[in-house]
């Protein structure tokens, strides 16, 4: 068949061909959205299926497993990306009845060139739709799917374990999380406290902008996006505007001016964080996709020089793209070698180091993210993250300040990477730290301040 061009239909090109380990499904998303040209309630309606199946996958799969005769390993991936289309509507959406769902999930198949997954598509579907009550209550069961804080729909089967024998099963089965990084969670927090993180990873995210002050204020910026008739809000930091409605960000007013860049709060308080000065010099690790990048060049009112680095030339090179578009001057980008942050001969008054790390704290913005992480990735990550500190560490300059900061709420890639650095480096403070918890009301991560301290 042609191009997608609805919502469904982009949903379920970008879903019959999602692997869990691999990071591209939203990117895909937003590439077949731009070329149907589609308007912003379709891409509202495609970010909304894509982004909440991969976020409730496992909750679908137990939804649909009683309906289908056969373990759904063996259900065609294409097939079971239609019956996960179904069921999220169905069951997490208002407003769509049961003869729309079937009907327009059976006509999908069709379209895909696949008419012999119609019937096993409208019996399962049909089955699932007369399990579905419109019954809603405020407490976990296990037959109950968590929608919303206290807001469960009560299904006919018992698809989940029981919460009251196995809380943790009940919980990664019915909010969608592995089960090894739930049985982490757990030994830190609380039931409220998972329930909270758990319905706040599985909500749509609202997009941050961070306002460009070299080119415009943030009052500007919401008056033009009041002008659009584009919903926002002004954020917790005074650069921070919070957009209400799904839009394409290319197609915001002052866009190609440099008006602003998307970056969330707690990205903007790492370079708030750093603080770096006018006339500095700077060296950004990790920096692309240049966002962090050019707000501290914001902050240094475009005077100084600010290295950026990255592994990629690929990513070094949106980097470029991003100054370029929010007029900054004074970067220079550096090709690094994979996991090392040096560079010889060079010494820096600030650094920023946005290490890789498990994305643990933003698994609603990064969707796939859940499901890409294994156990075996944590210890890894943290080799990685202290040969990243080491390397970094050696070129500040004495009185200098060092940022060091994730997006991660495990301990042992935020303080613990920090305090084994301190022991080895006596000549280090730790000036300040701040642990960010996801909902608090930004994603979750992990920013410390150290000085080297004076000769």
């Amino acid at each position: 068949m042609s191009k997608p061009t609805t919502a469904r239909e982009i949903a379920y090109a970008v879903l019959s061909q999602w692997n869990t380990r691999s990071p591209h499904g939203s990117r895909q998303l937003d590439e077949l959205a731009n070329q149907a040209h589609v308007p912003p309630v379709e891409r509202g309606l495609a970010r909304e299926l894509v982004h909440g199946i991969m976020r409730r996958r496992d909750t679908l799969s137990a939804l649909i497993r009683p309906h289908v005769n056969r373990p759904l390993a063996q259900v065609e991936t294409g097939a079971l990306a239609l019956l996960w289309l179904g069921a999220y509507q169905r069951v997490m959406l208002s407003g769509i009845p049961e003869y729309a769902v079937v009907n327009e999930t059976t006509e999908l198949a069709r379209r895909f060139g696949k008419p012999q997954w119609t019937g096993f598509i409208n019996a399962v579907l049909r089955a699932l739709g007369r399990s579905v009550t419109e019954e809603f209550v405020a407490t976990p069961a296990r037959n109950n799917v968590p929608l919303g804080p206290e807001r469960y729909r009560v299904v006919t089967e018992d698809v989940f374990p029981d919460p009251r024998r196995d809380w943790i099963g009940y919980y990664a089965m019915a909010f969608s999380f592995p089960r090894w990084l739930v049985e982490r969670w757990a030994k830190r927090a609380d039931r409220p406290q998972l329930i909270q993180r758990g319905f706040w990873f599985n909500s749509p995210t609202d997009l941050c902008l961070r306002v460009n002050t070299l080119r415009t204020s943030r009052d500007a910026m919401l008056a033009a996006l009041a002008a659009a008739n584009v919903p926002a809000r002004a954020g917790h930091h005074p650069d921070a505007i919070w957009l209400e409605e799904s839009t394409a960000v290319p197609k915001l007013p002052g866009f190609d001016a440099g008006w602003f860049a998307v970056q969330d709060e707690s990205a903007i308080s790492a370079g708030a964080l750093l603080n770096p000065q006018p006339g500095e010099r700077v060296l950004d690790l990790c920096a692309a996709p240049g966002g962090k990048t050019a707000h501290l060049a914001a902050l240094m009112q475009n005077q100084g020089q600010i290295v950026a680095t990255d592994i990629e030339i690929s990513r070094l090179q949106k980097v470029t793209e991003t100054c370029q578009r929010l007029g900054v001057s004074i970067v220079e980008t550096r090709l690094l070698a994979r996991d090392d942050a040096t560079l010889p001969g060079q010494t820096f008054d600030r650094i920023l180091l946005d290490v890789p790390c498990s994305n643990t704290g933003v698994l609603g913005k990064r969707p796939e993210a859940r499901w890409r992480l294994s156990p075996q990735d944590l210890p890894e990550l943290v080799a990685i993250q202290s040969r990243l500190l080491r390397s970094a560490s050696d070129q500040l300059l004495a009185g200098g300040h060092l940022v060091y900061s994730t997006c991660s709420i495990e301990p042992e890639e935020n303080r613990a990477v920090v305090e084994t650095f301190l022991k080895d480096r006596p000549d280090f403070s730790l000036l300040e730290n701040h642990a960010h918890s996801p909902g608090q009301p930004v994603d979750g991560g992990y920013q410390a301040l150290l000085r080297r301290n004076p000769r």
